[in-house]
């Protein structure tokens, strides 16, 4: 038990030790007014160290075995991420997360994200009375920060949703079966990375589209709140 968190900070060591070096190395860059082509990619590998140690951090106390400590970590993201719910104007469900889903993988840690947007959907619901939608479309747009190069842009294919249907679902629609839930996914430039899901009746989908999902050079817009706690 212990011998896999002896491993897991040795990792977290060696991470840190590249984040400090790439910290460096980017802010030299960034001084000395280096090629933005050089800049881009030290600064797209720092995000992704840093991932990787938020990753690491996480894995850490599930390590340890003890399960009020798992229970105790699995709360932390929650507090940390903000997921904003609410409706469009339109009367369309629309959530918020301020970061991109994770790829497919066999190993499927998604709690980091799963803990909150439960927590935040709970929340939302709790306050606001709700009814369930009926045939309905659920839309990602995927929006990746303009400064991120189109080719490290994800297949939609490999990028994990299922849990956030699931999760969506469970508050919006009768379930997420092909009889009441049909899927569409986009990807865009926007200011920063984050992801956008909605929740629209099959028969206001054109509408939708032609507000969100055809227009891929500001499909990164976000719109703002009507009333904090009460909607988009």
């Amino acid at each position: 038990m212990y011998e896999n968190a002896k491993n897991t900070l040795k990792e977290i060591r060696k991470t840190l030790q590249k984040i400090t070096r790439l910290t460096d190395e980017t802010a030299l860059v960034a001084d000395r007014a280096f090629s933005q082509t050089e800049l881009n990619d030290l600064s797209l590998e720092l995000e992704r160290q840093t991932e990787k140690l938020a990753l690491l951090g996480r894995a850490l106390p599930l390590d340890l075995g003890n399960s009020e400590i798992r229970m105790l970590s699995e709360q932390i993201p929650a507090e940390t991420m903000d997921i904003r719910v609410g409706y469009t104007p339109e009367g369309w469900f629309r959530l918020e997360i301020p970061a991109l889903l994770p790829k497919k993988s066999k190993s499927g840690n998604v709690n980091y994200i799963r803990s909150p947007l439960l927590k935040a959907l709970s929340a939302y619901f709790r306050a606001h009375p709700y009814e369930r939608s009926g045939r309905s479309v659920i839309a990602y747009r995927h929006i990746y920060d303009r400064i991120f190069p189109e080719r490290r842009r994800r297949d939609h294919d490999n990028i994990e949703v299922n849990f956030v249907s699931d999760a969506v679902a469970l508050f919006t629609l009768p379930d997420d079966s092909p009889q009441w839930c049909s899927h569409f996914y986009c990807s865009a430039a926007g200011d920063v990375n984050r992801t956008e899901v909605y929740v629209v009746p099959q028969t206001d989908f054109e509408h939708w589209f032609r507000r969100y999902g055809d227009d891929v050079t500001d499909c990164g817009r976000s719109a703002q709140p009507v009333d904090p706690g009460q909607g988009f």
